[in-house]
């Protein structure tokens, strides 16, 4: 999925948790960092590419698994407690709308399964998935407000 449909997804679920938030800035950076931090592996797979030639980051691989996120998860939770909660939610369901794609994920990498769907990223659904989620987020808005 694209990014701007991650985004449009996960700030409904950000909303929806807000008002029991009690460090209201603190959630909101980490949501938005961790909604899109699975897409680091893009990043970095083309800047190895681009540099070297070749890349050893494989895309859709750790980044994007639960495995991933569970160890982070347990770290910041041991580390920096009141960022737990808004990464895991961000992450988790960054993978979830990911795992709807054809391209699917790894959920818990290394083991090959791979969980897939039937939306193509940047696709009629995937628009239409996007615009219904930023009617939900202005809804939404409008009741958190």
């Amino acid at each position: 999925m694209l990014n701007k449909t991650h985004l449009a997804i996960g700030v409904f679920f950000m909303l929806f948790f807000l008002p029991r938030v009690v460090h209201v800035w603190t959630y909101v950076i980490v949501f938005i960092v961790a909604a899109l931090l699975p897409n680091i592996d893009r990043f970095v797979s083309f800047r190895g590419i681009k540099i070297t030639g070749t890349t050893r980051v494989r895309k859709r691989g750790l980044f994007h698994s639960f495995t991933f996120c569970f160890i982070i998860t347990f770290l910041l939770a041991w580390f920096f407690p009141i960022t737990a909660f808004p990464f895991f939610l961000a992450y988790g369901t960054h993978l979830i709308v990911d795992s709807w794609t054809v391209e699917g994920i790894k959920p818990f990498w290394p083991l090959r399964y791979v969980s897939k769907g039937s939306v193509r990223s940047g696709g009629a659904f995937e628009n239409i998935l996007f615009y219904c989620f930023v009617v939900a987020d202005v809804v939404m808005l409008w009741f958190v407000f």
